[in-house]
């Protein structure tokens, strides 16, 4: 044998003699998921609940965590979101539509589930009602009413909602006709006409609440004293089997002819009011409304005309990753712009100033010098909290316009 052949020989069997080593080395003591359960003990108890995550059932523990080093909490091979969505498919889809539920959007799946296992359905981290109230507590009080939906008195929010996304606002399962309807048989009389083919493309929600109200079959919560005691005929024309339902003259008319403490606020050429989408009912709701005011969702009503105001707002949500003003981050525009019942700038319910330091009054207390004798020296006008404020443009925290830290200041003060 000559000297190359006994060097390539002596390097092959170095290489399995190498190879055997590593493989002992990495042998593992015990199969996966035993050799885990020597240390993570009470977490195999998990297995015994009545809903067990599938992974963990079937003792694929590395399918989501890693068993040496990794960046996240407990080890999980990735941020949770995205470790999750890797399996569940359907709910990634489902996050393309329109609405997608904000504790998705701020939180992680494991705020609502449990990542092993769980005494409740979906591993709920607690029974659905409850689960659903730590948000939206203010829908306890609704419980009190006299009259109240079954799927919310027995706590079955997602028999209506869907808990990810959904293509209809408040994650609605469907179209809130063919949401009702699917339990709902329409039924909609007056006296003895039955209305129920003329009311068949409206939405039930205009009249009825999908929570509770202190009124029959769900009307209101809040609604028009005229609807809510069935006097349709102070509006309507005689309402007649299979005939049009009609008012008795032009929307606008007809509200002022009882609201008439409004006439002296309202230009009767306002474009609110002129609009062809139908005067009053541009912004209020003629029957029944979750408002007080009876007005309508504001994220839709303003959004369809003021459609640059809202893609410069969701541009400032984009750079800002977290807005602290409410009635901009909800998209509550009517508690701030009164249209058209207003004639300060921009339809504001107050001044420039105080119509922000009802909420901010802390902030209102050290403020810069604000007032009509302070002015702005780039416009001469006098200086308010929107002079420095974007409320729906800003480019820099506390929906500053700009930064304040030397940027904000010397559009002013450059000397």
């Amino acid at each position: 044998m000559n000297k190359r052949n006994l060097i390539f020989l002596i390097i092959c069997g170095l290489l399995i003699f190498c190879a055997g080593l590593v493989f002992a080395q990495g042998e593992l003591k015990e199969k996966v998921p035993d050799l885990c359960y020597r240390c993570h003990i009470k977490l195999k108890d998990r297995l015994s609940s009545a809903n067990v995550h599938f992974p963990f059932k079937q003792g694929k523990c590395t399918a989501c965590h890693n068993s040496h080093a990794g960046n996240a909490r407990g080890l999980v091979r990735e941020d949770i979101r995205t470790l999750c969505l890797g399996c569940h498919e359907g709910i990634k889809n489902e996050l393309k539509q329109k609405f997608v539920h904000r504790a998705l959007k701020n939180g992680v799946c494991t705020d609502c589930h449990y990542a092993h296992g769980g005494e409740n359905k979906y591993l709920l981290v607690k029974k659905q009602k409850d689960l659903c109230g730590l948000c939206h507590e203010s829908l306890k009080e609704q419980l009190k009413n006299s009259s109240v939906h079954r799927p919310f008195k027995d706590g079955e929010c997602s028999t209506c909602h869907n808990p990810h996304a959904s293509t209809e606002k408040y994650q609605l399962m469907d179209f809130a006709n063919k949401s009702c309807r699917k339990c709902h048989p329409p039924r909609c009389k007056k006296g003895s006409v039955s209305i129920a083919g003329m009311v068949e493309k409206t939405d039930c929600t205009s009249c009825h609440s999908g929570h509770s109200s202190s009124f029959k079959a769900l009307l209101g919560p809040f609604g028009h004293t005229a609807f809510l005691e069935e006097k349709c005929e102070l509006c309507h024309n005689p309402i007649l089997a299979d005939a049009k339902i009609t008012v008795k003259m032009p929307v606008k008319e007809l509200c002022l002819s009882c609201h008439k403490k409004d006439t002296l606020k309202i230009k009767d050429n306002d474009i609110h009011l002129t609009n062809e989408k139908g005067g009053c009912i541009m912004c209020h709701k003629q029957h029944a409304s979750k408002k007080k005011n009876l007005t309508v969702s504001e994220s839709d009503a303003c959004a369809a005309c003021h459609e640059k105001t809202e893609k410069k707002t969701m541009l400032m949500e984009k750079a800002l990753k977290s807005i602290k003003c409410i009635p901009v981050k909800d998209r509550k525009c009517f508690e701030c712009h009164v249209p058209p019942h207003s004639e300060r700038p921009l339809y504001l319910k107050e001044d420039k100033i105080k119509f922000c330091a009802r909420c901010h009054e802390g902030q209102h207390k050290v403020t810069h010098p604000l007032g009509n004798d302070i002015k702005d020296p780039r416009d001469g006008q006098p200086l308010t909290c929107i002079t420095c404020h974007g409320m729906h443009s800003s480019k820099a925290e506390f929906m500053l316009y700009f930064d304040r830290k030397r940027q904000l200041c010397i559009q002013c003060h450059k000397k």
